[in-house]
């Protein structure tokens, strides 16, 4: 699942068996790939950079979750909704002008 950064986050990045913190600034696009191994606490996490490890509970408090193409963001106008009680106001007065 794909998630904007809202705040920069420390991530480690691992080269050469060696560890490094490195600051992904807000803005950047994520991908969670899934949890790394042996560590529940961490999630592997891709970048243009590269890929990462962050901590889960930094996840959830600096990035929010980007829409997939199966979620539907706008109201169709073929499913029932409430109408906001100002709408159904002006369709009177409409009705009524009319």
């Amino acid at each position: 699942m794909q998630y904007l950064l809202t705040l920069p986050i420390m991530v480690l990045a691992f080269n050469d068996n060696h560890q490094a913190a490195v600051t992904i600034p807000a803005g950047t696009l994520i991908e969670v790939v899934g949890p790394v191994e042996d560590d529940d606490r961490f999630l592997l996490i891709g970048t243009a950079d590269g890929e990462f490890h962050i901590f889960a509970s930094d996840l959830a408090s600096r990035a929010e979750p980007l829409a997939t193409c199966g979620t539907v963001l706008a109201r169709s106008d073929e499913s029932p909704a409430p109408k906001h009680k100002n709408e159904s106001a002006i369709s009177r007065n409409r009705r009524a002008v009319a």
